[in-house]
């Protein structure tokens, strides 16, 4: 079992497949998890999805600030920074921010207007700002973790055609390399996890055709796609003890798809 109990979690898009694995993972583990999804109800459904035996280590919040939070005395004017100290003030420690939002709309050059092209970069955005506000609470923290997810458009392109994706992805995975520089002398070790194709993780009409996952696996060395298990596995090794000489790494998980 990995070390990681009594350490607390904040997860940024926990409620996917990909992010629900990692919960459960993390709270095997010991862990507590501060979720922040979209929207409050759908932080609420997703922690409704684990069971009741993980209810007790973990609370739902909305991302967006300006998003209501239905949690009583604490719903009026909400920021995230509420937010974080709320976790803080439930669990006592905010040790590993999670990085995990994304999105699955894929576009062609001919297809990307400015407006998709910004969307994509939010990406880095959030992954940076939620970094930047979680670091009083990191710098308490005895094992402070940053864990970014990515997918794997940031690696020379990825595995189809989408250029505002590969450009955010990419840019995310050099965010990890310099904030790795920035927050190494302070104990914070900061990672990037880039995934390939990961089955039951994006909407059903998002979904790769018959032929596109022919032809991924056939240029993927495990021949299979990945699960959200192989995601859970990665992101908590990396929250871990054991990892902590680990930082500034780009660790793939997509069975040798792309690399490099």
């Amino acid at each position: 079992m990995l070390t990681l109990k009594n350490r607390t979690m904040i997860i940024t898009g926990g409620a996917g497949n990909n992010g629900l694995a990692i919960i459960r993972y993390a709270i095997k583990c010991g862990m507590n998890i501060g979720m922040m999804s979209g929207t409050h109800q759908k932080a609420q459904m997703a922690i409704k999805k684990l069971g009741e035996e993980y209810k007790d280590h973990i609370i739902g919040f909305a991302q967006n600030p300006e998003a209501p939070q239905n949690i009583g005395t604490y719903a009026e004017g909400l920021t995230q920074c509420d937010v974080l100290q709320w976790i803080y003030d439930r669990f006592g420690s905010i040790d590993v921010v999670v990085n995990g939002s994304g999105g699955h709309i894929r576009k062609t050059m001919d297809e990307t207007d400015k407006e998709f092209w910004h969307h994509s970069m939010e990406v880095v955005e959030g992954a940076f700002f939620n970094t930047k506000l979680a670091l009083p609470y990191l710098d308490k923290s005895k094992a402070p973790r940053v864990i970014n997810l990515t997918t794997c458009e940031g690696r020379n392109g990825g595995y189809d055609f989408c250029p505002s994706f590969a450009a955010a992805r990419g840019g995310l995975i050099s965010l990890t390399s310099a904030m790795a520089k920035e927050l190494g002398p302070k104990g914070i070790t900061v990672n990037c996890v880039v995934l390939g194709p990961i089955e039951e993780d994006v909407p059903e009409e998002d979904a790769m055709t018959e032929e596109k996952r022919a032809s991924v696996l056939s240029r993927t060395p495990l021949n299979r796609l990945g699960v959200p298990e192989d995601v859970a596995g990665a992101v908590c090794f990396l929250a871990s003890e054991e990892a902590s000489f680990i930082n500034g790494a780009i660790l793939d998980v997509n069975g040798g798809l792309i690399t490099g």
